[in-house]
Parts: C-alpha cells; structure tokens; sequence
C-alpha cells in the first residue's frame, strides 16, 4: 500500500507522510532486514547511519532525515510498530469449533469463539466472546475465560494445584476444588500452565499477557495488564499487582505481595514482599542499584581475600 493509504487507515492526527506521498510498501521491517520495498521503524538515530538513503523510514521527527528520505514521522515510533504490523497482517480472524476439538457438553461457548484441533475444554468451562484456543490447549474443569483471550498450543489451564501435606510417614495430597478465572484481552504463551486454586479460584486480571512457558500456581493472583516472561514460576498464593513487569527465569515464592507497577529483573528470586513501584533484582531480590554494588563486590572477593592472608601474615609476624 502506498504511504499515504498507511496514513489514511492509521487515522492519527499526530502522524503525518514526508517525501513521495505516492510511494509504494510491501512490508514493514528492522534496520537489519531493510529494502527499498519495505518501511523501516527507527527510534535510535544510529541506524540511519548504516541505513541505505532510498528506503522510507518511521522515525521521530528529531532524528527524521527530511531532506533525503520518504516516510512517516512520528512522536513514538514503539507505540506506532503493532499498528503497522496489523495492516500489513495476513492473520485472520478464526472462528468455529474444529471437528478434532473436545469440548465437553458442559461448557458454555460465546459467540466468534475458535478452539483449534486437539484442544479440551472441560465440563464447567466458560469461554468468553471473540477468544481463540489454538491446536493441544487443555482448559481443565472450571475454567472462566473472558472475551478476546489467546490461548497459545500446549497451554494447561486448571490441572490441579500443588497442594499437599506430610502426615507421619506419608505425604497427604490436598484437594483443589477451585478454578481459573481468566480476565478480558488476555494472551497466554505455550506450554504455560496455570494451576486452579484449592479454595478459591486462581486469578488473571484483564490486560495480561504471560509469556511461554511459565508455571503460575494454585491461588496466585494476577492483577491487570501485568507482563510475565517466558520460564518464570510463581509459588502458590502469591499476589502480584497491577502493572507489574515479571522478566525471564524469576522465581516467587509462594505467599509473597509484589506491589503495583513493580519490575523484577531477569533471573531474580523473590522471597519477600515487594513493595510498589519497586525496581528489584539478584537473589535474594533488593532494589537493583543495590544489588549491582553487591555484584560489584562479589567480583572484587578473591583480591580483597588475598589481601586479607597477607595482612593477616604481617601481624603474625608483629606479635612473635
């Protein structure tokens, strides 16, 4: 579509065409991929020092080359990136219950709804309008999901949680007799599994998006519009607030609070309660500027050791 087609459907008053109006695109791309047919999304000024000068560029105005390039100025270019991805988009919308998906008779199906081959939906499940379940995702009894969620393959929702006693000699598994409930506009990665609660249902708040395998347990609360990559665990009963952003590989415990618009780096372990607002990371998780002295220090340990030995060997030298 030519940029000014890009324009018109975009329908943003604060963007606007430099250049040849008329000039065709065929596909939005990086810096790395770039060609003359395509339109290239920039926010840092360095790429345009490698970037051939015949291809069109979004970019913000201040690092906009207007004189030499075709293309779309922009105050943020990040935001503006899904809306261009989704124009030129060859996805379509699915709908209907495929003839290899088991869907128990129980379970309520809103209208536009897709369940993809091989997927089970159980007896008490609810799935809300416009939501897709692709191909081996499993929705275990009891599952509440609301409109416009995503289900990703391998996806488990609702097997049982993790629940068990030790009674003398034996180890005693807890019953779980609750549920999911899965807010609106809700995407969950494959092969995530989001164990029901024992009590009370496990809950993901609307706006969530939970990357590829990750293991939420029974009873953990979810607050809205949250982010939790991929290979990420959160131990049963924990609660995690509003607009927190959950990076790779962290570990929470179970029956810890992470506080509203709270970012835990990658790879943290969480055993406490944190705060809102937080920045957090390392192991135990502190805030991240303390814990990056404390990386510091640990790399400076085998010096500060040796130094010690040796003024340890002068005063033994001091006192004979």
């Amino acid at each position: 579509m030519k940029l000014t087609e890009i324009l018109e459907r975009l329908d943003d008053e604060k963007i606007y065409v430099y250049g040849k109006r008329e000039r065709d695109i065929t596909r939005i791309s990086s810096p790395q991929d770039a060609d003359i047919h395509s339109l290239c999304v920039i926010w840092d000024k360095k790429a345009l020092e490698t970037l051939d000068k015949n291809i069109a560029i979004v970019a913000p105005h201040e690092i906009f080359d207007a004189e030499q390039r075709d293309g779309i100025i922009c105050e943020n270019p990040r935001a503006l990136l899904p809306k261009l991805l989704a124009l030129f988009s060859n996805d379509k919308k699915l709908t209907g219950l495929h003839e290899r998906a088991v869907i128990s008779p129980d379970a309520k199906i809103s209208k536009d709804v897709y369940v993809g081959a091989c997927a089970f939906v159980g007896d008490g499940c609810e799935i809300g309008e416009g939501s897709v379940i692709e191909a081996n995702a499993v929705l275990l009894k009891n599952v509440r999901l609301g409109k416009n969620c995503l289900i990703h393959s391998g996806t488990v929702i609702g097997a049982d949680g993790f629940g068990f006693v030790r009674e003398k000699d034996k180890i005693v598994k807890i019953p779980q007799n609750g549920g999911v409930t899965i807010g609106d506009d809700v995407e969950i990665g494959a092969c995530t599994t989001i164990d029901r609660g024992a009590m009370n249902d496990t809950v993901i708040g609307s706006g969530t998006k939970i990357d590829n395998q990750v293991q939420i347990g029974h009873n953990v609360k979810v607050g809205r519009n949250c982010i939790i990559c991929s290979m990420s665990g959160i131990g049963g009963s924990s609660v995690i607030e509003d607009n927190v952003t959950i990076s790779v590989q962290v570990g929470i415990t179970d029956h810890v609070t992470i506080g509203a618009g709270s970012i835990v780096a990658g790879r943290a372990g969480v055993t406490h309660d944190i705060p809102a607002g937080s920045v957090v990371s390392g192991f135990p998780a502190r805030p991240h500027n303390e814990s990056k002295r404390a990386l510091v220090l640990a790399a400076d340990l085998p010096t500060l050791f040796k130094r010690i030995r040796q003024l340890e060997k002068k005063l033994e030298a001091l006192q004979k």
